[in-house]
């Protein structure tokens, strides 16, 4: 069953729904392919498409105004990450306990370090309460697995900027996590 009707159906203002909708007629073969190339799996490939829209339907703004070049290799970059996300769960998913989890992270960074004394689960409660853009960052760099330079393209700010905010993002994290707020 195609879900992207309904994805669609999810933004209200109908010059940026049409806006999606042709962005997905435009580049959705493209991103198939970036999908299939990671995932080897037609379904699973569909879903990262569909995943993928839900991430650029929230930079609607930015994607606006992207010269052309510069908005295909954004997307391009959305569904690659989309995509090692859902194959990094699926590999999760087989494992028992946190022991993928122990693999990916580098258990030598505090902030790791963190993520595995909380919780994935707990972590990300306590990142829906950061300030937007610290969010925004912090979901992009350890759930996207985009770098420095990537978020700060996408953001339209320098790499140095990015880790600034991500410097005060686990700072406010760590309040977040100890029952302190991010404020």
């Amino acid at each position: 069953m195609n879900l992207l009707p309904l994805v669609f159906l999810l933004i209200e203002n109908e010059d940026d729904r049409a806006f999606i909708e042709g962005l997905y007629t435009q580049y959705h073969r493209l991103m198939y392919a970036q999908a299939m190339r990671i995932l080897n799996q037609s379904e699973a490939a569909e879903d990262a498409v569909s995943d993928a829209l839900i991430a650029l339907m929230k930079k609607i703004s930015l994607l606006r105004v992207m010269e052309c070049n510069k908005l295909r290799s954004y997307v391009v970059i959305t569904i690659k990450h989309t995509a090692i996300t859902m194959l990094n769960k699926g590999k999760r998913m087989q494992l028992p306990g946190d022991v993928t989890f122990d693999q990916i992270a580098d258990t030598s960074r505090t902030d790791d370090r963190l993520l595995e004394q909380a919780g994935v689960a707990r972590v990300k409660d306590a990142i829906r309460t950061l300030p937007p853009r610290e969010k925004d960052i912090m979901m992009m760099k350890y759930f996207r697995d985009m770098t420095e330079q990537e978020i700060g393209e996408a953001l339209g700010i320098r790499a140095v900027s990015v880790r600034v905010h991500l410097s005060r993002a686990r700072q406010h994290l760590a309040q977040a996590l100890n029952g302190q707020g991010a404020e």
